[in-house]
């Protein structure tokens, strides 16, 4: 390969990473993504160095002496929500350009499309949170009223969670004050219905919240040997369930020195 080539599938491979890391994908997935790639592409010396934050590719022609020729890219990747949808397209992507179904420019075009393509619709996210409110809710023994008002709780909330999260404000403050409205509510709803059980509402209504995709990925980055992803990962997903606990925790504190509930 000539050297354009090389920076070309270079180029596309950063791309490539970058979307998964900000989708939420794991390391390893990540560096084997890449690998396949391209080695695919046909580029036989590279080097791939990826952290949940960024993406450190070089590669250079087989002929090139050592330490010259080389093409070095490094991408920043901002922490994002996650996004299984893309993570599966791109790793529909790999496969079809590892079977030779896909050249470099159809892999570009195609990455396009994946970065341009549309997150679920906001009335699915809603729908979603309250479903698995509710469903939680009943799993961890409430009574049908309280998987409902978990499930309608989830709904409302997640709407103030949605407008949060585009202000970039940081996780730690946007999960405290989600906590504390599903905290109120909950308490608004234990107050004025009979034969609630608090407990059961707020556990139900909190699920949306917590960070299993992060805490997850954490855990399998640390197995596979990625420390500093895998640390990076879990102080995300602490600071998290951090903001949680503190929007709940304060809120269900001050109603009981109050002996509202």
């Amino acid at each position: 390969m000539n050297g354009k080539e090389i920076k070309r599938a270079v180029d596309i491979s950063a791309r490539t990473g970058s979307i998964l890391l900000r989708s939420g994908a794991d390391i390893t997935r990540v560096e084997d993504t890449l690998n396949h790639m391209m080695r695919s592409f046909g580029v036989k010396k590279y080097d791939i160095f990826t952290i949940t934050n960024g993406i450190f590719l070089s590669a250079s022609a087989d002929d090139a002496p050592e330490g010259m020729g080389d093409y070095t890219r490094i991408c920043e990747v901002p922490k994002n929500s996650s996004d299984l949808g893309k993570i599966d397209l791109v790793n529909t992507l790999s496969r079809d350009i590892e079977a030779g179904k896909c050249d470099m420019d159809g892999a570009e075009k195609r990455l396009e499309e994946i970065e341009n393509s549309k997150k679920y619709n906001v009335f699915v996210s809603l729908g979603a949170a309250a479903v698995a409110s509710g469903a939680f809710s009943y799993l961890f023994g409430g009574s049908f009223v309280d998987a409902l008002l978990a499930a309608l709780i989830g709904f409302s909330y997640y709407i103030l969670f949605i407008q949060l999260d585009k202000t970039k404000l940081s996780k730690l403050l946007t999960n405290g004050i989600c906590g504390c409205l599903l905290a109120l509510l909950s308490v608004a709803c234990f107050r004025l219905i009979p034969g609630v059980n608090l407990d059961k509402v707020i556990i139900g209504a909190i699920m949306p919240l917590i960070p299993g995709v992060a805490f997850v990925n954490s855990v399998r980055d640390i197995a596979a040997g990625d420390y500093i992803s895998g640390t990076i990962r879990m102080i995300d997903a602490i600071v998290t369930a951090s903001g949680i606990a503190i929007g709940v925790g304060v809120t269900i504190l001050v109603f009981t020195r109050l002996s509202v509930i």
